[in-house]
C-alpha cells in the first residue's frame, strides 16, 4: 500500500519464537502510538488482518500483525496447537516487543482481536494496563456454548475423543511427543463428519487454506481441554477506565451476539458498540463491512491514542 511501509520481524514469547508483521507510515516523524492485532482461533497473520493494519498505518499508527506460537510462521512444537493463555502471553508479549520499538509510544498502545481472539483481548486488557483502547470484533466468547447447540451425539464424541487423546498420551509416557504423534481435529467439515464447528464456515476455511499455505483447518485433540474452559467474557467488568469499541455481527451463526452484547453491557465506560447486519465471516468478505469496521477501528484508535493538540476543544 502507498505510503506504508512493511517489514517482516520476530519477537520472543516466553522463549518461543514469534513471526509479526510490522505497518508504519513511509514518511514516519517522531513517536506513534502503537496497536497489536491478533487474528482468531487458528488463523494466521496474513488472513484479513492486513487491511485493518494497513488502514491504522496510513492514519498515523504503528500496527503488528502476529502468528501465535504454534501456527503460521511462528515456531512451537507440536504445530496446531491452540492454546488460550498461550495466545493471550503471545499478545502481551508483542505488546512489551511493539512498545521497545523505535519512532512507537509505549505509553499510547492498542489491541485489536476478532473472533476467538476478540476474547482473548478483554481478557488482556483488563489485565494489563498499558492497553490504553482496545477493539473487540465479533468475539469468540466460550466454545462450549457453542458445542452446546450441536446435535448430541457429536458433542458426546468429540467429548470422548478429548478423553481418548488424553489417555492414550498418559499410557505411551511421553511428555514431548512430536507433531505428528498429537492427533488432529478439523476446525469445519461437511456434515456427518468429525469437527469443532461442524459445516458453518466450511467454505471460508477451505478458500483460505488454499490461499494461504502456512494455515491448516485444524488442531490439535489436545488443544480441546483448554479452549473448552476458556471464558474470557467474565472479565468484561474489569476492562474500564480502558476505552472498549466492540464490532458485533447481528446475525452472527459462529460467534452469537447475545454473549459479546451481555459482556458489552457489563463493560464500564467509556465503551462503543458498532452492530451490522451480517454474519461472523461478513466482518472480512462484504467490502461495505470490511469498511465499516475497519474504519471503527481506526477512529476509534486515533481518538483514544492520539493526544489532543493544545489548544484544541
Amino acid at each position: 500500500m502507498t505510503g506504508v511501509r512493511v517489514d517482516q520481524v520476530w519477537f520472543d514469547s516466553e522463549g518461543v519464537r514469534c513471526a509479526g508483521t510490522l505497518f508504519r507510515p513511509a514518511d514516519q516523524a517522531g513517536e506513534l502510538p502503537g496497536v497489536v492485532l491478533g487474528n482468531g482461533f487458528a488463523s494466521v497473520r496474513q488472513m484479513y488482518l492486513p487491511a485493518c493494519a494497513e488502514r491504522l498505518a496510513a492514519a498515523g499508527l504503528v500496527a503488528l500483525t502476529i502468528d501465535y506460537r504454534y501456527l503460521g510462521e511462528s515456531e512451537g512444537l507440536p504445530r496446531q496447537q491452540v492454546l488460550p493463555s498461550a495466545q493471550c502471553a503471545d499478545l502481551r508479549n508483542a505488546l512489551t516487543w511493539l512498545a521497545a520499538q523505535p519512532g512507537v509510544a509505549a505509553d499510547r498502545l492498542g489491541l485489536w482481536g476478532t473472533s476467538f481472539a476478540g476474547g482473548h483481548v478483554l481478557q488482556v486488557a483488563a489485565l494489563d494496563r498499558r492497553v490504553r483502547a482496545v477493539v473487540s470484533q465479533v468475539p469468540g466468547l466460550g466454545l462450549w456454548p457453542y458445542l452446546r447447540q450441536r446435535p448430541a451425539d457429536e458433542r458426546e464424541a468429540l467429548l470422548a475423543s478429548l478423553v481418548a487423546e488424553r489417555d492414550e498420551r498418559l499410557r505411551r509416557h511421553e511428555q514431548d511427543l512430536t507433531a505428528d504423534a498429537h492427533r488432529r481435529v478439523r476446525i469445519t467439515a461437511p456434515e456427518g463428519e468429525e469437527s469443532l464447528l461442524g459445516a458453518g464456515g466450511l467454505d471460508w476455511h477451505l478458500r483460505n487454506e488454499a490461499a494461504h499455505p502456512t494455515f491448516h483447518n485444524e488442531i490439535t485433540v489436545s488443544s480441546l481441554a483448554q479452549v473448552l474452559e476458556h471464558q474470557p467474557a467474565s472479565f468484561a467488568e474489569d476492562i474500564a477506565p480502558t476505552p472498549l469499541l466492540m464490532i458485533v455481527a447481528n446475525q452472527d451463526r459462529t460467534a452469537p451476539p447475545e454473549p459479546a452484547l451481555a459482556a458489552f453491557h457489563r463493560a464500564g465506560q467509556p465503551k462503543r458498540l458498532v452492530t451490522f447486519d451480517g454474519d461472523h465471516y461478513d466482518v472480512y468478505e462484504r467490502p461495505e463491512i470490511v469498511e465499516l469496521a475497519t474504519g471503527a477501528a481506526r477512529d476509534f484508535f486515533r481518538t483514544h491514542l492520539t493526544p489532543t493538540p493544545r489548544g484544541a476543544a
